[in-house]
């Protein structure tokens, strides 16, 4: 994810708090079942935004804790609740907030939410995001304040960061639809998988000259393995359908299977990566043998 991910989950999706005037029934009404459909697919395709998600909690309805060395945050309601969630909200605003951080007054999110990668989202894709967060069932569940432990984080340090190290996906004029081009849009921007598995720096930011090579201390503490092609310590005896299957299935090569986080977003909540297709899995397969490969060993979590 963003700003500070040692400690925070990868697989964040768009939208972070409540605003206030607009008509969702009218939105959902005039949204088609097929870009409901459309939007579920590409909330799949994000690992199924578990980090709004709470254990034992309603799917979007926020909650969960993440810790930085900034401070403590939780996930938001990206419910259509109109009170506590993001009924309220129009279309431009979560759109707004997913691509740029911000909310309608200005005011920053920070970047455990990924927009700086949400960013390279094609604006067809977030449309229909938007129509199927309208189409779930809303939830009253108030949204926990956020505790900033370091001074003058959010109006001095954030946005120094931001100008200095943040990575900025851009978007495409429509969402790539086959192939390496279609693997690599969902691989950098939809599933964002850089803001887990790309070893960050010491501000914190991910190290791009080390592109998806593992981090051995990722969100929630947990390793995230190699995923480039390096044959010793990547995926470069994992064939392309190895690899396509994996993400449907959770299955490995050598019988073991996904858990932990990558386990979460294979399963997603509403939907998660099992829902992508065939095509899909095997363009981000493609995609991924295309990288230059990195030798660097992340140890197995015990």
């Amino acid at each position: 994810m963003g700003f500070a991910r040692a400690r925070v989950t990868p697989f964040v999706c768009a939208v972070v708090v409540a605003l206030v005037g607009f008509r969702p029934d009218v939105a959902l009404a005039q949204a088609s079942q097929q870009e409901i459909a459309r939007g579920r697919y590409v909330f799949g395709a994000t690992g199924g935004c578990g980090c709004h998600t709470a254990k034992g909690q309603p799917a979007n309805a926020g909650g969960r804790r993440y810790d930085g060395p900034f401070g403590t945050v939780y996930s938001s309601n990206i419910t259509p609740d109109r009170e506590t969630g993001i009924g309220s909200w129009t279309d431009e605003q979560i759109v707004t907030a997913t691509r740029l951080g911000r909310r309608s007054n200005g005011e920053r999110l920070l970047p455990v939410h990924p927009y700086p990668v949400f960013n390279g989202m094609a604006a067809e894709d977030l449309k229909a995001l938007v129509a199927f967060l309208r189409s779930v069932p809303p939830v009253k569940r108030a949204n926990q304040p956020k505790r900033i432990a370091v001074p003058l984080f959010e109006s001095v340090f954030l946005p120094a960061w931001l100008a200095a190290f943040a990575p900025r996906e851009t978007p495409p004029p429509s969402a790539p639809t086959a192939g390496v081009p279609r693997g690599e849009y969902l691989v950098r921007a939809v599933a964002h998988c850089g803001e887990c598995h790309t070893p960050r720096t010491l501000t914190m930011a991910t190290d791009n000259s080390r592109f998806l090579a593992g981090n051995p201390k990722g969100p929630e503490d947990q390793a995230m393995p190699n995923i480039t092609p390096d044959p010793d310590t990547g995926i470069g005896k994992w064939t392309v359908e190895q690899i396509a299957d994996y993400l449907g299935t959770g299955n490995k090569p050598d019988g073991d299977v996904a858990g932990g986080l990558m386990g979460e977003v294979i399963d997603g909540t509403l939907a998660g990566y099992k829902d992508l297709t065939q095509g899909d899995r095997v363009a981000i397969a493609q995609y991924l043998k295309t990288l230059p490969p990195i030798r660097n060993k992340i140890a197995k979590e015990k």
